[in-house]
């Protein structure tokens, strides 16, 4: 159910990321994270404008600029390299909170709305069960689901003591 989810965000990740990189030549910090931005916060993204800013910024200074600069001329399309996993699971705890990503794909899901607050609570306040799922996030933007799959477990027993009293 979830793994979905986090596939689709991976993906606008790496949409956003190719976007941003897009053009050729240097790319500054400031110009790096508002394209980034600017592709990651349209449409039916779960990031507002501001955590994808965020975002960029962190993954800029995650990679460095150099290294942003040559994969500014290599990206092509949407692929996502291995090396960014890293950057972005570094990045994504420190601009957004895992459980809100998933907050409504889980109030979709039959649950009440305060069932759906407990899990997307206890996913934020959890550093290491946020972390977790943002490693996954990150690793499936470049095609890896195990982690995802992993996580599924630690979820399902956020979401059992949420549903099951």
């Amino acid at each position: 159910m979830l793994r979905t989810n986090w596939k689709l965000i991976g993906g606008m990740i790496a949409l956003a990321l190719a976007v941003a990189g897009c053009g050729g030549g240097s790319i500054s910090q400031d110009e790096f994270a508002s394209k980034f931005a600017d592709a990651a916060s349209s449409g039916d993204s779960p990031f507002t404008n501001e955590q994808a800013t965020c975002l960029g910024e962190k993954i800029y200074e995650e990679v460095g600029d150099d290294r942003i600069n040559e994969l500014n001329d290599e990206l092509e399309g949407d692929e996502f390299p291995e090396e960014l996993v890293e950057p972005v699971a570094t990045a994504g705890p420190e601009c957004v909170a895992a459980g809100d990503l998933m907050a409504e794909q889980l109030g979709s899901a039959g649950l009440t709305p305060e069932q759906t607050d407990c899990i997307v609570s206890g996913i934020n306040d959890d550093p290491a069960l946020n972390q977790q799922v943002w490693d996954a996030i990150a690793a499936s933007a470049a095609g890896d689901d195990s982690k995802a799959a992993d996580l599924e477990g630690a979820i399902t027993q956020t979401a059992t003591s949420c549903v099951g009293g």
